[in-house]
Parts: C-alpha cells; sequence; structure tokens
C-alpha cells in the first residue's frame, strides 16, 4: 500500500517535473539605459584614437529637406576630431582641442568658419567630448526602447542636456550586448536633425597627428565670430 501510495504521488508529480523541463531558461534583465550607456563609454573611451565611416542625413524642418553627405570621422580624444567628408568631397572639420574648423566649400565657398571648442558649430559632433565624458552629469538618460535594422534588434538611447549644449535632444542607437554605436541622432535648437549611421568604428586605429591640424587655403578668408565681437 505505502508502495501503491509512493508511486500515485510520483505519476501525480510528473506533469510539475515535465513542465519545468520545458520551461525557457531565465533571461537576464535587460540593463537599464543608463547602465548600457555606460557599457558604451567603457567601450569608446578606454582605447584611444577611433575611426569611423559613416553616412549623414541632415533634415532641415523648415525647408522640408534632406542633405545626404558621408566621409570619416576620426577622434584622438576630447574635442580633437576630424570629420572628413567625400560626399561632398573636400568638405572637412576639424578641432585641435582649441580651436574649431568648419571648412565646407560646397555651400560657403571661399571661406572657413573659426570657433572655439565646444562652441557647438554646426556639424561638429564630438562623439567622446559630448557623448562620452561624464554622460550622466550632462544628461538626463531615459530608454528610447527597441528598433530593429537589418535583423538586429537594437536599443535607443535618448539624452537630453541639463543645461545648453547647442542642441535639444541626441538619440543613441546602440547593440544591447556590446555597447556598440550604430548611430546618433542630434537636434538641433532651430529643429534640424542630423542623424550619423557608422558602418564601422574602429579602436586604437593609427592615426597621423597631421588628421587633427586645420591648414587654411590660400585664397580662403577665415570668418571669426569670436574676434568681430570682440571687435565691436
Amino acid at each position: 500500500m505505502i508502495a501503491l501510495r509512493a508511486l500515485c504521488a510520483i505519476i501525480a508529480l510528473l506533469p510539475v517535473v515535465v513542465a519545468a523541463q520545458l520551461q525557457p531558461a531565465s533571461v537576464s534583465a535587460a540593463p537599464t539605459a543608463s547602465a548600457l550607456l555606460a557599457r558604451t563609454v567603457a567601450l569608446y573611451t578606454g582605447v584611444r584614437p577611433l575611426r569611423a565611416e559613416f553616412t549623414q542625413r541632415v533634415k532641415n524642418p523648415i525647408t522640408d529637406t534632406e542633405t545626404p553627405s558621408a566621409g570619416s570621422y576620426l577622434q584622438r580624444g576630447p574635442g580633437v576630431f576630424s570629420v572628413n567628408f567625400s560626399q561632398p568631397a573636400g568638405d572637412r572639420i576639424v578641432s585641435d582641442g582649441r580651436t574649431l574648423w568648419v571648412f565646407v566649400p560646397s555651400a560657403t565657398p571661399g571661406q572657413v568658419l573659426k570657433m572655439p571648442v565646444g562652441a557647438g558649430a554646426p556639424g561638429g559632433v564630438d562623439l567622446v567630448g559630448q557623448f562620452f565624458t561624464a554622460p550622466t552629469r550632462k544628461f538626463t538618460v531615459t530608454d528610447g526602447g527597441v528598433v530593429t535594422v537589418s535583423g538586429l534588434a537594437l536599443r535607443k538611447l535618448v539624452l537630453v542636456p541639463r543645461s545648453d549644449m547647442g542642441f535639444t535632444r541626441a538619440v543613441l542607437t546602440v547593440v544591447p550586448a556590446t555597447g556598440v554605436l550604430k548611430q546618433i541622432e542630434v537636434t538641433e535648437h532651430s529643429g534640424l536633425m542630423r542623424t550619423l549611421s557608422f558602418s564601422s568604428i574602429t579602436r586604437g586605429a593609427a592615426l597621423e597627428a597631421s588628421a587633427f591640424t586645420f591648414v587654411v587655403p590660400r585664397g580662403v578668408t577665415v570668418v571669426d565670430p569670436a574676434a568681430m565681437t570682440k571687435g565691436q
């Protein structure tokens, strides 16, 4: 009788045991937005310098136009970066850590804009200086949800500046498991939206020092707003 009761008990437990075996293994909770941003920051600030290939779209809500471009992005550290456009060819944005040069002959031929670093000149996206240096102190960070790109599930991180940084918000799209940056979207005060999509980012790339030096071409006029303001 005891053996029969034990057998009945085992039979009664079988559905529970089978159900437990069929349950999927527990999946660890997705990292918070701040934790995922910290993962991305560690990935790109631990090894310098960086080289990335990118495509860019600039959408102007006032004119309802969108301008595409492409090129390479180089960064040696906070405030030291260079953007070299292959489309339109010849356009450059260079920051040597003290001065930011914006040379876009495709739009303003015959002149180059000279500004202090951190002045938020158009097109000057400083990944390390603006977004990867003390980001939680500079921004309110929230989760922008999941987006699928080419079959890959990515996370959006929404960064809203705590003080004026020349833009209203930035959205970083990253690979959740690794923190690899795939895209950054910056909305400026004017409503202009600049979206950079990265096809590759190489950490520890060998970069020449000359890549972060701008030599004013012959016949090009230097436009220095700070000097003009000082002279008034």
